[in-house]
């Protein structure tokens, strides 16, 4: 490896601590509001007292209907635990680019469980749009909420992310074939 080549893969490995830092306390923060959203929620404390948002459907009153509370829990727990896996996924990649390891099989693992743990996103939205429609509304007031939020963009990015991961592990078989070569 020229000295050059040396440089830029110490300047690689330089950021990438960086970026695993910056994930890993990103997953601490998200996993600190996991546990304050599942103190809230169980405790009816505002905004789960008189009102929860289930994807569009908003359900007001004076006492939400403890099923109704529990899937709002389990739909905001699900959004974060996907984000905790986008997040570990990232730490695992810069951790290995972090080690020197820029190009291989494992990173291609990471960068292909990012584009489908992105790909979880668009799931989750259309769950919200469906779950309310199975669940009762007796002394509930009801109404449609949007937010302007659609899973396009992630559906996008994710099959592209994914896409990207099948591309390297490509190139890293040829690059692996062509060493056996040489």
């Amino acid at each position: 490896m020229t000295s050059e080549a040396a440089q830029r893969l110490e300047k690689v490995q330089k950021y990438s601590v960086s970026f695993k830092r910056l994930f890993r306390f990103l997953f601490v923060v998200v996993a600190l509001a996991l546990v304050v959203q599942t103190i809230l929620i169980v405790t009816g404390a505002e905004p789960y007292g008189s009102s929860v948002r289930i994807g569009n459907t908003e359900y007001s009153g004076d006492s939400i209907p403890f099923a109704i509370r529990t899937i709002a829990w389990l739909g905001t727990t699900l959004g974060l635990a996907v984000l905790l896996k986008l997040n570990f996924h990232l730490i695992k990649l810069f951790s290995l680019y972090a080690d020197g390891k820029l190009f291989n099989r494992e990173n291609v693992h990471q960068i292909r469980q990012i584009g489908i743990t992105v790909l979880l996103f668009p799931a989750l939205w259309v769950l919200g749009l469906i779950v309310p429609g199975f669940l009762p509304t007796d002394d509930v007031a009801r109404s449609l909420v949007s937010s302007g939020q659609h899973p396009f963009t992630e559906l996008i990015v994710g099959a592209i992310i994914v896409v990207v991961a099948w591309i390297m592990d490509v190139g890293r078989e040829l690059r692996e074939e062509q060493d056996l070569v040489v």
